[in-house]
C-alpha cells in the first residue's frame, strides 16, 4: 500500500480499537468484545488496556466486572495465553481454540473439570485434587505457573479464573461461575473469531490471521470496510496491548527509530514489540514508556523516538493524569528529550 493508504489503515484500526475516542464507561464490556479480548498474561497490563479505551473508569471497575458482576471472564484462549473476554461469549473463544490446538491429556482435563465442580481452588489445591483422580504424574506441571493442562481444561469450557486469594490465583468451573454457555462447534467458532479480527484490523489477510492466532489455519478472510477515522490521538499503551498484538504488519506500526528503542528495552529485547509499552501517536509507535508504582504514586517516564509537538506533550500529560486517576495514585510524569 502507498503511505497514504497506511495512514488510512492506521486511522481505521485506531477507531475500531477505541483508541481514537474513548468509549463511555457503560460500554466497557462492548469494548472488550470489539477488540477481540484483553491480553491478560500481566493483569496490570490488561487493566491499563481498558483504561486507554474507556472514559472515566478505575481499576476497581475492571475488577468488579470480573469478580463481582461477572460480566468479564479470564482464561486461556488466543495463542494459548490468558485473555479476558465478555463472559457471555467465553465459549466462543474456547471453542475457537479447540479448532487449532490438540488436547494434551483427556483424562487430566476431565479430572480438572470434576475437581472444580462446586468449588474454588488455588493452583496447589487443584493439583492435589487432580492427583487424587489420576495419580502423581501430572502434579508438577499442574502446580507450575505455565498453565500445563489448565489451558486444555479452559479450551474444553471446564475452567476459568476465579477471584484471587491475596497473591494466589484461583480457578472455578466455567459453568458454575458464569452459568450455561452457548455450545459452539469449533470450526464455526473459528470462522466467527476470524470475522471479528477482520473487522477490527481491516484489511486482514490469511497471513495476518495466522500470525495473530499463532496457528496454521487456511480460512477465507472476509473483506471488511475500513472504519471511518476518528480524531488524532496520543495514547500510552501497556505491553501486550491488543492494538499492537493485532497489527501484524509491524513495519507500518513501529518505525526504525522506535525499533532501536524496542531492542534496548528489557522485555522488548526478547519479546519484540509485543512486550514493549508504547507511546502511540496517531497510530504510530512513536516512543516507549515505563511505569513504577509506590504506595501513593505512579511514576511515568516517557521516551519519545522523535521530537513531540506542544500538543503531543500536553496529550502525554493528560494520559499520565488518566493513568493516575485509574489507579488511584498521584502521577509524576517525566518526558525525556527525543
Amino acid at each position: 500500500m502507498a503511505e497514504l493508504a497506511w495512514e488510512q489503515v492506521r486511522a481505521a484500526r485506531l477507531a475500531r480499537n477505541h483508541l481514537a475516542e474513548r468509549a463511555p464507561r457503560v460500554e466497557l464490556v462492548d469494548v472488550v468484545r470489539d477488540i477481540c479480548g484483553l491480553h491478560a498474561q500481566v493483569m496490570g497490563s490488561a487493566e491499563l488496556q481498558l483504561a486507554a479505551r474507556v472514559e472515566g473508569i478505575t481499576q476497581a471497575d475492571v475488577r468488579e466486572a470480573l469478580w463481582g458482576r461477572r460480566v468479564l471472564a479470564k482464561t486461556w484462549t488466543l495463542r494459548g495465553t490468558l485473555h479476558i473476554h465478555p463472559a457471555e461469549e467465553l465459549s466462543l473463544w474456547t471453542a475457537a481454540r479447540r479448532a487449532v490446538e490438540a488436547e494434551e491429556d483427556a483424562a487430566v482435563t476431565a479430572a480438572i473439570g470434576e475437581a472444580l465442580r462446586g468449588r474454588r481452588l488455588t493452583r496447589e489445591e487443584l493439583a492435589d485434587a487432580v492427583v487424587e483422580r489420576v495419580g502423581l504424574e501430572p502434579r508438577e506441571r499442574l502446580a507450575s505457573g505455565w498453565g500445563w493442562f489448565l489451558g486444555d481444561a479452559a479450551a474444553a469450557g471446564l475452567l476459568c479464573y476465579g477471584p484471587p486469594e491475596g497473591t494466589r490465583v484461583t480457578f472455578v468451573h466455567a459453568e458454575d461461575w458464569l452459568g450455561p454457555q452457548r455450545a459452539w462447534e469449533p470450526a464455526a467458532a473459528l470462522r466467527e473469531v476470524v470475522r471479528r479480527y477482520a473487522v477490527a484490523y481491516a484489511p486482514a489477510t490469511r497471513r495476518t490471521v495466522r500470525e495473530w492466532l499463532a496457528a496454521r489455519v487456511d480460512l477465507d478472510v472476509p473483506e471488511e470496510p475500513l472504519a471511518p477515522p476518528g480524531p488524532r490521538s496520543v495514547r500510552l499503551l501497556p505491553e501486550y496491548d491488543p492494538y499492537v498484538m493485532g497489527f501484524r504488519e509491524r513495519e507500518h506500526l513501529v518505525p526504525a527509530e522506535t525499533r532501536a528503542q524496542v531492542a534496548a528495552h528489557a522485555k522488548g529485547r526478547y519479546e519484540g514489540p509485543a512486550g514493549t509499552p508504547f507511546l502511540v501517536v496517531d497510530g504510530i509507535c512513536a516512543g516507549i514508556w515505563r511505569r513504577r508504582k509506590t504506595a501513593k504514586r505512579i511514576d511515568v517516564s516517557v521516551e519519545p523516538a522523535r521530537k513531540l509537538t506542544r500538543a503531543d506533550r500536553a496529550a502525554v500529560r493528560d494520559e499520565a493524569e488518566r493513568i493516575g486517576a485509574f489507579l488511584g495514585l498521584e502521577p509524576r510524569l517525566a518526558i525525556e528529550p527525543a
